[in-house]
């Protein structure tokens, strides 16, 4: 499988605002960035990974995929000159409600809130070759919304990116990563082709896994995600249940 790397804010925060190390410093991005380029690997569209696995063509080697969920300000700022630089494209999740305001859902709000793109935005990238995908219009756990609620998130944040960019908007992004058969079904009735999830559950067209790059990433924790070889320790666990050790063992060791 083609990796697909799952980012947040590309920006210097101060560890009060962001206790969860999600936002990755523009310089440390920019060295990945060049880590990539420099050692050969192909940037490709989401797109073009999820065509592929619906025809059944074999996998590009030596390929990544970016993401970006949420849609800050930043990936404007900073991840698009950076990008434009290593000639590197990628997928930007929108919570289409929440366009040229600031994060207000649960955990990004309050001294947390950061700015978000706005819709002039989103085009200039969409005209110059990037991708948005939905994350809903305003970032629920859709596991927790009523059916109809759930539904109405991911028909108009859909209906929105087609109005507002032209583009098909069929990738879709869970917020928090949270879903289950019932969500993604829902996702794929709502017209989307493809799905992306975090790290869990079962693997499938409806819930790609990503690997989650942060602040807290070394160089060996980073390579090990774009080389792919994430997803195989990720395949090998499921396969492999890691046992707990005995009473007994944990008492000797």
């Amino acid at each position: 499988m083609i990796p697909i790397l799952l980012y947040h804010q590309i920006a210097d925060l101060p560890r009060h605002r962001d206790p969860r190390n999600l936002a990755v410093s523009p310089e440390l991005f920019e060295r990945q960035m060049a880590y990539l380029h420099r050692n050969g690997y192909r940037c490709m569209q989401l797109s073009q990974v999820v065509r592929s696995i619906i025809e059944g063509l074999p996998q590009v080697k030596k390929a990544f995929v970016l993401t970006f969920d949420d849609g800050y300000k930043d990936v404007y700022s900073t991840v698009w000159p950076i990008l434009s630089d290593f000639s590197f494209t990628a997928t930007i999740f929108f919570v289409t409600g929440c366009a040229g305001r600031e994060s207000a859902w649960e955990g990004q709000s309050g001294s947390l809130a950061a700015p978000l793109l706005s819709w002039s935005d989103a085009r200039d990238m969409s005209r110059a070759g990037l991708t948005f995908g939905s994350h809903t219009v305003t970032h629920p756990y859709l596991t927790r919304l009523e059916h109809a609620q759930a539904a109405r998130e991911l028909r108009e944040s859909r209906l929105m990116l087609q109005d507002q960019l032209d583009a098909e908007g069929d990738l879709f992004s869970y917020p928090y990563s949270a879903h289950t058969p019932a969500v993604r079904q829902m996702v794929a009735d709502s017209g989307y082709i493809a799905a992306c999830g975090g790290d869990r559950g079962r693997w499938g067209r409806f819930n790609l896994w990503r690997a989650q790059c942060t602040g807290k990433d070394s160089w060996l924790s980073f390579a090990f995600k774009a080389s792919g070889q994430y997803y195989r320790f990720l395949q090998l666990k499921r396969r492999v249940p890691i046992r707990q050790p005995s009473r007994r063992s944990a008492r000797t060791n």
